[in-house]
């Protein structure tokens, strides 16, 4: 028995092309929508993370473990 990637590989499957070449400026597009996402997301979790600390407060030291 032949293992199934094998066995694609053999028949030229769907993939076996070098796939989407991107020009210069859909690299450089897709890198600057990429970082700005990125930031947003980190910035999302420091408000996040801020809000949560305000909403507990002092009582967030005051605690029994």
């Amino acid at each position: 028995m032949t293992d199934a990637s094998e066995k694609m590989k053999s028949q030229g499957g769907a993939f076996s092309g070098p796939g989407v070449v991107l020009t210069e400026e859909q690299a450089r597009s897709r890198r600057q929508r990429n970082i700005a996402i990125g930031a947003t997301i980190g910035l999302l979790a420091v408000l996040f993370y801020a809000v949560t600390i305000v909403k507990f407060g002092a009582a967030i030291i005051n605690r029994t473990i």
